[in-house]
């Protein structure tokens, strides 16, 4: 076990321990400020707009310097300080503008450490899903055992320990190993560079669908659960298999998955996806439920390690932060807040057509699937190893 992999991991641990602290949590706190659930969803909806911009802005300097590990301990250093600033914002404003500081400096330093990870794995034949797992470790420990020590404590622990995870992630960073760069040498941004290519953004978009798909699951599917009578204990059991498949599968894909080419990964999510959303949007019946949980490993994490291997494999060096910036940005910001409005749409109609149209956007996925084997066609598979 080398010394960067236990680095990496241990940024990567205390960076998802924060998500698991504050995606449950927090807007428990923020109520508890006195804001109300709409204006709870409009705090986090502004970050979730802004980590775009910011999260770019970041990637452009890391290239044009070649150096990540600055900006990431710096923007560490802005998490734990806006944190600690939290104890005395009080109003909608404040804690709007707050939020819209640390949750974009969070959600962009988490491809910038991608980044740096996927850098290693190049140079030093590192097992990417390997480390990442510890990320999936990391959220389901904080949100499960954060949930129990939360109990009887008021609202405030929750910044605590927001704070005290903030602090482990500044000394995880400092920990982080210096990998350098050729510092970009053209002066226009690298984003400009990617999307004139076609191979990319029909890359992008395919695994932005994906990965929006779960918009419905992420926002809808524990309120389903538990109108069909199912209780918050199993609810919760439910959740962690669906994690716990994600681990299994960062800890064995490389094996599993090097003798497959991108597109038939990302081709086998959509698939997967079809299949779990369909059975979500048709019946709650428990043993159905277990079973398809567990195909979040395909949809979620199958699709996750081909994109950061495909960044990996296809784009520069130079080019390599932004390309991770752009995935995680329109993947995980702009498509899925898309799918995320839809499924809100459609569950005030009826719950089940939220799933269904989870479905329509696996399905599409299998279209930029094949598109994306039509235009690596003539320059050879990139695969999985």
């Amino acid at each position: 076990m080398s010394m960067n992999y236990l680095r990496f991991s241990a940024s990567i641990f205390a960076i998802f321990l924060i998500i698991g602290i504050y995606v449950p949590f927090l807007p428990t706190w923020l109520e508890g400020r006195g804001l109300s659930p709409e204006q709870v969803g409009l705090v986090f909806a502004m970050a979730l707009w802004a980590r775009i911009p910011i999260g770019l802005t970041l990637a452009a300097i890391a290239e044009h310097t070649g150096r990540r590990k600055p900006i990431i301990i710096l923007a560490s250093i802005g998490i734990l300080s806006g944190f600690y600033v939290f104890q005395f914002l009080d109003g909608y404003f404040a804690l709007l503008i707050g939020w819209l500081i640390v949750g974009t400096l969070l959600t962009s330093v988490i491809p910038l450490v991608d980044s740096m990870v996927l850098l290693s794995v190049n140079s030093h034949n590192a097992d990417y899903g390997r480390i990442r797992l510890w990320g999936s470790i990391s959220f389901i420990a904080a949100s499960v055992l954060g949930g129990y020590y939360l109990q009887g404590r008021g609202t405030e622990t929750v910044l605590y320990m927001l704070i005290a995870a903030s602090l482990f992630a500044v000394i995880a960073s400092l920990g982080l190993p210096t990998i350098t760069t050729q510092p970009r040498r053209a002066k226009r941004l690298a984003m400009f560079d990617l999307l004139h290519s076609k191979r990319f953004v029909t890359f992008i978009l395919t695994t932005a669908t994906l990965q929006a798909s779960h918009a419905a699951l992420y926002g809808f599917a524990t309120i389903s659960w538990l109108a069909a009578g199912i209780s918050e204990s199993v609810v919760g059991m439910l959740w962690a298999e669906g994690v716990l498949a994600e681990i299994a599968l960062f800890t064995f894909g490389r094996k599993i998955m090097k003798r497959f080419e991108v597109w038939q990964v990302l081709a086998l999510a959509a698939v997967a996806g079809i299949i779990r959303w369909s059975v979500l949007g048709s019946t709650a019946s428990l043993p159905w439920l277990v079973a398809v949980q567990g195909l979040h490993a395909f949809t979620f994490a199958a699709t996750h390690l081909a994109a950061v291997i495909y960044i990996s494999r296809e784009i520069p060096e130079d080019q390599s932060a932004t390309a991770q910036g752009m995935y995680d940005g329109v993947a995980m910001g702009l498509v899925f807040g898309v799918a995320m409005f839809l499924a809100g749409w459609a569950y005030e109609i009826h719950a089940a057509k939220a799933f269904y149209i989870m479905a329509l956007f696996s399905a599409g996925g299998i279209v930029g699937a094949i598109a994306l084997r039509r235009a690596h066609k003539s320059s050879g598979p990139t695969k999985l190893n």
